[in-house]
Parts: C-alpha cells; structure tokens; sequence
C-alpha cells in the first residue's frame, strides 16, 4: 500500500476493541449522527493493516460510499504531509468491496451467496464485513440468521442500528431500542450521541461484558477520531486524558 508506514503512523483509530472471529457488534446512534463515519472508521483500520473489508451497504449506491471513504481519508490524512492521500485512496480499493442491496431485497441468506460468490470468483476473503443502512425494529430472527452467517463465515461483523428519541425503551441492561430485546447476539455494543463538545462514543457492552470499564470518548464530528484524547468523566463532562 501507498506509504503504508507512514498513514498508518498517522492514524489514531477509534476506541473500539475488535471483534473476535464470527462475532458481531452494532453501533447505535440517531439519524445523521455518524454511524457510517465510525463504521468507514473501523473499515480503515483493517484495510491498513492489509486486511480486506466487505461493505455492505442498503439503499446507497457503492459509488457514494467510494466517496465516503475518500472524504475520510481526505480529511484525516490532510495534516499527514507524509502519506500521500491521493495514492492512499487508490491503495485502499484492492482491500475494500462494496456490495449494494435495496432494503426491501436484503436478506442473510443473499448475502451469505454473494460472499461465497466473492470468494471463489474474485478471491476475495473479507477480514470484516461491514453492514450499514438497514433499517429494522425489533427483528431478532433477522440477526439470529446474520450471527450465524458470521460464525459460518468466521468473520466478525458490524452493524448499524437507528434508534429513536421517540422510543425511550432501555432495558434492566441499559440498552436501548431496537436492540432492547437482542443484546444478547452481540459481543460489542456502542451507543454515538451528539452533544456540545462533539459525538460521545459509548461502550454498552464490550466483549460480552456489560457496563465494561471503559473510558467513554469524544470524537470530532469532522474527523470522527477521538479529540485531543478528550475522555468523559461519569457525569458527561469531556476533559483531557492525561
């Protein structure tokens, strides 16, 4: 890859702990709050370290997540003098798939054939499979059959969730709709919420943990990368991490 040491040198990731082999984690947040920023965010960090990521994404064309993924790399890497994002934008596409489905033709078991199809035809062997823009209410038996898949594939997978300032329900485990009533099929849950210093990135469960010990963040609605090690103390205030 295009000046590989030097972007991945530059690069601060996003706080959050990778997923193991067949696990899946969801990231919740409201509309336009940033979830497929964070979920580029995570794309990136394996596709820098070599590793290919399928993107699939519902409702959006794969030329506009091309452009989301090159609008991040613009802005992050713009103060990087030493990584050439124009190469590095090139670089990433070997690594990165974009597969497309309408919402209402999405389903695990098309997606499942279309990674199967990847791999014999394009020898494409995703490391994570990154699915963002389905929208769903409390549809456990869909993400039953998507934990499956993952553990079939042996590849962990992300997903995205809207949930509703409308909907208030949090369950005795403090998760929120939708995902209330499903915790349980995911190892990792993140909550984004926007306030006055930036986007708060939240641990709700990590690694099959609840309420983990874990630093909340916030990140910069620009970048989507921590600010300045900005941490967030246990009443919501952001001050510098030391």
């Amino acid at each position: 890859m295009a000046d590989e040491s030097a972007c991945r040198t530059g690069y601060g990731k996003v706080p959050v702990s990778r997923l193991d082999r067949g696990e899946m984690g969801v990231l919740l947040a409201r509309a336009g709050a940033g979830k497929t920023a964070v979920l580029t965010h995570l794309a990136l960090g394996y596709i820098l370290d070599r590793e290919p990521v399928l993107h699939v994404c519902v409702d959006v064309t794969p030329d506009k997540v091309k452009l989301w993924y090159d609008e991040l790399v613009r802005v992050v890497f713009a103060n990087a003098p030493q990584c050439n994002v124009s190469d590095l934008q090139h670089a990433i596409e070997p690594l990165r798939f974009i597969m497309s489905f309408l919402n209402q033709t999405f389903s695990p078991e098309k997606l499942e054939k279309g990674i199967e199809n990847l791999r014999r035809e394009a020898k494409f062997d995703p490391a994570l499979i990154i699915l963002d823009g389905l929208e769903f209410g409390r549809e456990r038996e869909l993400f039953e059959k998507l934990g499956e898949l993952a553990r079939r594939q042996s590849t962990p997978m992300w997903v995205s969730a809207r949930s509703h300032r409308h909907i208030p329900d949090v369950n005795e485990r403090g998760i929120p709709y939708p995902i209330d009533g499903m915790d349980d099929l995911f190892g990792s849950i993140y909550l984004l919420d926007q306030e006055e210093a930036g986007i708060r990135l939240k641990a709700l469960k990590e690694k099959g943990s609840y309420a983990p010990v874990h630093t909340d963040f916030v990140i910069d609605p620009i970048t989507f990368l921590p600010l300045r090690d900005a941490l967030v103390d246990g009443g919501g205030a952001a001050s510098a991490g030391k």
